[in-house]
């Protein structure tokens, strides 16, 4: 089962050095794109203001706390199971058969 997970960065534990900001910043972006690269992250998107986004995953719960206990406390995180449509069907033809 997928996983929808929308995130918010917390600017309070944002670094006041520009420059820290900045290593702070690309070091997250290192950890996605390993996570992309690994497979673990399917999608991964932030809005153009840079501060929330979300990322889609087929890992399990165990494999996704760890791969956002990472982030804490820059970035706030809700994860959802999501179905995809053959989950979907699927149920839908199981309902009619009980029915």
């Amino acid at each position: 089962m997928m996983k929808l997970i929308t995130w918010e960065m917390d600017r309070t534990h944002a670094p006041a050095d520009p420059a820290e900001r900045m290593k702070l910043a690309m070091s997250h972006c290192e950890m996605v794109k390993k996570g992309i690269e690994s497979g673990q992250t399917k999608m991964w998107g932030i809005n153009p203001g840079g501060n929330h986004g979300f990322s889609v995953t087929d890992a399990d719960e165990n494999e996704i706390f760890a791969m956002i206990a990472q982030y804490i406390p820059h970035v706030k995180f809700k994860v959802e199971s999501m179905l995809d449509i053959d989950e979907v069907i699927a149920s839908l033809k199981a309902a009619q058969e009980q029915a």
